[in-house]
């Protein structure tokens, strides 16, 4: 991974360049450079203070590919999620590392449409990377998902149709499961992390299995025949994405929960002492206008115009929210492109605009989020009566937990700052007012 060094101090011994590779008992790699990189290729100006960055891979992820008995080539890893537009911009981003960008990055529905209706099929990987894990599809969803793939054979879960194909690895196979709360929007998600436990006892030999997880996971396995490690290291509860906002997640909890607006607005000053900008207007040139004056000078930052996909009201103001325009939305180069690349189809033209589905998992320096009446404040509470019905009605636990939880995800995809365009539409006067209150500060 990447090592940071200030200039003109050697990350090892004096004149000494990164480390070698070094496999266990073996040699340094013959192709390692050894010597620094040569920081006169890049000067930095005198105003500025420079970091050299030292790219350091030590290649151990590559001793993960075990050689098969039959000689069928192997690979150490591979990342999976469910979030389709996350493995759209990963393998855009990692298309020039050779097919695609698939070779690291893979879209769960595709790994179980491929290894569930072919038995004596066995993953290269030896470690798979689940991504959500707590959002994995039950039993009824992989059905509807791929009922229709032939030889496909239905009645279990992603996490069973995973420990199976796990199973199937010779010698050694690690599934990684990675967890975050609050993240279930789309029908199908809300049987969380006991389908996990399930799955892993329901397994051809449960006895090989062991499970590492946080402390506080214990109590999903309590009871369970298959062995559970406490490993506190698995807690990871250190925010990196938003440096200068630790307490975002707090202040959109209290914020989409009905808390006080003077204690939202408490949290608010703090977030905006930080530097992390919260604003609002029922303009929405003016919140146009307000990022491309911010982002002027720095064309590499990324904004782009979120908003709600059951909202009924944005479409006719002009907020592309429904179903056939989200559709087209190329997900790659709206994350990825600048703004002057071919195509225009680069985030900071705010033309196109995308829902919870296309944000979840990613991120923008800056948001501009058109709020939707689809959850809205009426009667000092919030409401959720105005929002589009969901398809598979049935399926759906509780519509309101899953406005919520878009509307988390919506607020917090800005590195920097949100900015919440609030429509001049008298039904929404009542949220206006209370996320003033709240700590949004008003642009007009």
């Amino acid at each position: 991974g990447p090592q940071l060094f200030p200039q003109g101090q050697p990350d090892r011994a004096a004149g000494a360049g990164p480390a070698p590779h070094r496999r266990p008992g073996g040699r340094p790699d013959a192709g390692v450079p050894q010597r620094p990189g040569d920081p006169a290729l890049f000067p930095a100006a005198s105003s500025e203070t420079a970091i050299v960055v030292h790219l350091l891979d030590n290649g151990f992820h590559t001793d993960l590919a075990v050689p098969r008995a039959n000689g069928t080539p192997s690979a150490p890893a591979v990342f999976l999620s469910g979030n389709g537009p996350l493995v759209e911009v990963l393998q855009y981003e990692l298309r020039g590392a050779g097919g695609g960008g698939k070779a690291f990055v893979r879209a769960v529905k595709d790994y179980v449409k491929t290894y569930s209706s072919r038995p004596g099929l066995i993953p290269p990987q030896h470690v798979l990377i689940f991504d959500e894990a707590q959002r994995a599809f039950d039993a009824e969803m992989v059905r509807r998902k791929h009922g229709d793939v032939p030889g496909f054979i239905g009645g279990k879960s992603e996490p069973e149709h995973f420990i199976e194909f796990a199973d199937r690895v010779p010698g050694w196979c690690a599934v990684i499961g990675l967890i975050g709360s609050g993240q279930e929007i789309h029908v199908g998600e809300e049987a969380g992390l006991g389908q996990w436990k399930d799955a892993v006892e329901g397994s051809s030999r449960p006895e090989d299995w062991i499970v590492y997880g946080p402390p506080h996971l214990r109590a999903e396995f309590h009871g369970s025949r298959v062995r559970f490690e406490e490993t506190p290291a698995l807690n990871l509860d250190t925010e990196i994405r938003f440096h200068l906002a630790k307490d975002l997640h707090v202040f959109v909890h209290q914020l989409l929960t009905g808390s006080s607006p003077q204690a939202n607005a408490a949290l608010a000053k703090r977030l905006e002492k930080a530097g992390y900008h919260l604003r609002m207007t029922r303009d929405r040139e003016t919140a146009e206008a307000y990022l491309r004056e911010r982002y002027a000078e720095n064309p590499e930052a990324r904004f782009g115009l979120l908003a709600s996909s059951k909202d009924r009201d944005l479409q006719g103001l002009g907020i592309p929210n429904d179903f056939q325009a989200t559709k087209r939305v190329r997900y790659g180069p709206w994350y990825s492109d600048p703004e002057d690349a071919p195509g225009m189809s680069s985030c900071r033209h705010l033309r196109d605009a995308v829902t919870e589905f296309g944000a979840q998992g990613l991120e923008l320096d800056a948001v501009l989020l058109a709020w939707g009446t689809d959850y809205m404040r009426e009667g000092g509470q919030w409401t959720n009566r105005k929002a589009r019905g969901y398809m598979q009605r049935s399926m759906v636990r509780d519509a309101k937990q899953l406005r919520l939880n878009s509307y988390r995800v919506l607020l917090t995809r800005g590195r920097d700052g949100t900015v919440v365009f609030v429509p001049p539409l008298p039904e929404l006067e009542e949220t206006r007012d209370y996320l003033e209150r709240s700590g949004f500060l008003p642009l007009d």
